[in-house]
């Protein structure tokens, strides 16, 4: 096996299992404070509920759809990286969004939940950041 192929071989392997860390990691967070992602859009004013419904897009995007990119893209089917960073821009988007209406309706923001409980700096910021720079690396080695 010729050191390209053993180094393509090693930075699938390497993409997959951050799929699985990521995966498993969003999953744990998402178990351990239901509250923050399993909202009902049902009965609250059309823009709180415009953003619960983004917002649920985005959990479930970054949480589940990201990962089984990176799992795809392991399996050798290079091309679906080019859906990377579309699937993680909308969770931090959602976040975006989610805030500003918070902060239009009520006058208030709601970020002190980061430093509440920091875990959701990772999960709202650092997370996406690596995903997207990942996508660069693959995109770069992977779409000639």
């Amino acid at each position: 096996m010729s050191k390209e192929l053993r180094l393509r071989s090693r930075f699938e392997y390497t993409t997959s299992a951050l799929g699985v860390v990521i995966f498993t990691f969003y999953w744990g967070v998402i178990a351990t404070y239901p509250e923050f992602y399993f909202v009902s859009p049902l009965g609250e004013p059309t823009p709180r509920a415009i953003a619960l419904v983004l917002l649920i897009l985005g959990w479930v995007s970054i949480s589940t759809v990201a990962p089984m990119i990176l799992f795809q893209f392991g399996s050798g089917r290079y091309r679906i990286i080019r859906a990377l960073p579309f699937t993680v821009a909308i969770w931090p988007l959602s976040i975006l969004v989610g805030q500003l209406e918070r902060l239009i309706s009520t006058g208030q923001n709601y970020l002190s939940y980061l430093l509440e409980t920091p875990l959701f700096i990772a999960t709202d910021f650092l997370i996406p950041i690596v995903l997207l720079s990942l996508w660069l690396r693959l995109r770069l080695h992977h779409l000639d």
